[in-house]
């Protein structure tokens, strides 16, 4: 696997999240070698979300319609 910033060698690795008294939690994710870039399950779900509400936006029509109006023979675009 390769870094979403830096295209360095990602390394599997144990993500802390949270201490309590008794047990810490933790979760799978990946860090990159180079730059320290991590990525876990939520970061890549939400990655993969902004890019598919980007992509949704790109393919909508515009909002207003564009208006041609022929003023003797030269057509304009208002």
């Amino acid at each position: 696997m390769n870094c979403h910033r830096c295209h360095g060698f990602m390394c599997p690795a144990d993500l802390f999240v949270g201490a309590s008294d008794s047990r810490r939690d933790s979760v799978r994710g990946w860090r990159c070698v180079l730059c320290g870039e991590i990525v876990d399950q939520v970061i890549a779900w939400n990655r993969v979300r902004a890019r598919d509400r980007l992509l949704s936006k790109r393919q909508r029509k515009p909002r207003h319609p564009v208006l041609k109006v022929q003023v003797s023979s030269i057509t304009c675009t208002i």
